[in-house]
């Protein structure tokens, strides 16, 4: 009879249930490269500074200010892009300091669905959307795959706000919006019916959605 070695055993049973997740693990990590002291990202065919930032949870005005990124901020595939010191944690951010903001849908009324890190607003279709607070538009349009026409806005310190799935759009990348101007109008662009998915990042990591409700 042969004789197993039950340490052998287990651990043979680990690394085979582990391997979907190293896949996994290397999937997520194969545009980084590292090294003892620094961290790059591979820019991918597609990729712009904003979905950079919008995927991986970066701050992305510290990451055009690495790599001395001038407007329009263009990049190319192949491109090493300096993300250290700009790597954030996966946590989220638990409060904003900030109030008043401006409701979205201008109507204090209207409760979104929390989803994770998302306020989803079911609405008619042509319903205005507004600017949460006065910032720069930094996304004006389906930029960014899967967001439908999609409105980014840069606040002061460090926030950023996300108007996800419009149908029309007023602004322009670069413009300058004050708190509560109407930028969009709500739609179902890449969306199986009329939204406005919304979203609110400090320092490029979003705050959970079950936090936001304070804000407006």
């Amino acid at each position: 009879m042969i004789k197993f070695d039950i340490k052998l055993i287990i651990t043979l049973s680990l690394i085979i249930s582990s391997c979907s997740s190293l896949d996994l693990l290397k999937q997520s990590y194969k545009n980084f490269s590292h090294s003892t002291s620094t961290d790059y990202y591979i820019v991918q065919s597609g990729d712009s500074i904003w979905s950079i930032g919008l995927n991986l949870n970066l701050d992305t005005e510290q990451l055009i200010k690495n790599n001395n990124l001038k407007m329009p901020y263009t990049i190319y595939p192949n491109q090493k892009l300096l993300v250290s010191g700009v790597l954030t944690k996966r946590d989220f951010i638990k409060k904003s300091k900030v109030n008043e903001w401006h409701h979205p849908l201008g109507n204090k009324s209207r409760t979104g669905i929390k989803d994770g890190t998302w306020l989803i607003f079911k609405e008619p279709k042509g319903i205005s959307i507004h600017s949460i607070s006065g910032g720069k538009v930094v996304v004006s349009g389906p930029d960014i795959p899967g967001y439908g026409n999609l409105v980014m806005i840069s606040h002061p310190d460090g926030y950023l706000s996300l108007y996800a799935h419009c149908d029309k759009i007023f602004v322009e990348t670069g413009e300058d919006v004050d708190k509560g101007a109407k930028i969009a109008q709500l739609g179902n662009s890449e969306a199986a019916y009329p939204m406005l998915k919304f979203q609110l990042r400090k320092g490029g990591v979003p705050l959970r959605s079950d936090n936001l409700e304070f804000l407006f």
